[in-house]
């Protein structure tokens, strides 16, 4: 069957640059719903690129690289992980997604009645993450946003039943920063699950959490890593 082709769109962000966007149907497990999301993720690189350096803001770019701004395949399978038994997560009180860009796995679970925060640090996330709500015909608030940089913040409204993650550990500092944020805001007996594409970095995360109070349990998925990462009951 040939796929329809997305329609084209448009968001302007708060700071007035304007993101060429695409709107096309995105089928995750039982859940079928619109997904929209950058045209194309290396134009927009380069259009923003000359926006920073026209105004001589050019160390500030790559923090505000645009990469949320498309679905990342660890993001699409961390959502088809959830949704293969979606059942499992409706006891889970307090549900934190960190780097969350597009939060298809967010949407999922708000899809299902599942109460759920979506964090990250791009002040542009909640713009796509607006606009994919109403897409859906979701309620105003769910998923929540809140700006939270996982690297160097506590999440407040913890400790966390379960923390979702998808290809966060792209940088030689992250794993140690993720196991940081892991002992400030994960409950004992509360739960990481993460996805990652198979980056250099992962294995590492995996043996210094076993080693620091944290059991490990992993499977491939589409290609892509799946760690379940289980904070010990101390005593």
């Amino acid at each position: 069957m040939e796929q329809a082709q997305p329609s084209l769109s448009t968001l302007l962000s708060a700071t007035g640059f304007e993101y060429k966007t695409k709107r096309e149907a995105l089928a995750v497990g039982s859940f079928r719903f619109e997904l929209e999301s950058l045209a194309d993720i290396d134009q927009t690189i380069d259009d923003l690129f000359l926006v920073y350096q026209a105004e001589g803001k050019t160390e500030l770019f790559e923090e505000m690289c645009p990469y949320f701004g498309m679905l990342w395949p660890a993001g699409r399978v961390l959502a088809e992980y959830l949704a293969r038994d979606i059942s499992r997560f409706h006891g889970e009180k307090k549900i934190l997604e960190i780097g969350c860009g597009l939060a298809v796995p967010s949407l999922v679970l708000a899809r299902h009645g599942i109460g759920v925060f979506a964090t990250d640090v791009h002040p542009d996330v909640p713009l796509f993450l607006k606009r994919n709500r109403e897409l859906n015909a979701l309620r105003e608030n769910e998923p929540r946003f809140v700006a939270i940089d996982w690297r160097e913040d506590r999440a407040e409204g913890g400790p966390w039943d379960l923390i979702l993650a998808s290809d966060v550990l792209y940088d030689k500092t992250q794993p140690a920063s993720l196991l940081a944020f892991l002992q400030r805001s994960l409950r004992p007996g509360g739960k990481l699950i993460l996805a990652d594409p198979g980056r250099t970095y992962v294995q590492g995360f995996f043996e210094e959490a076993a080693k620091n109070g944290f059991s490990v349990q992993t499977e491939g998925l589409y290609g892509v890593l799946i760690g379940e990462v289980t904070r010990n009951v101390i005593g």
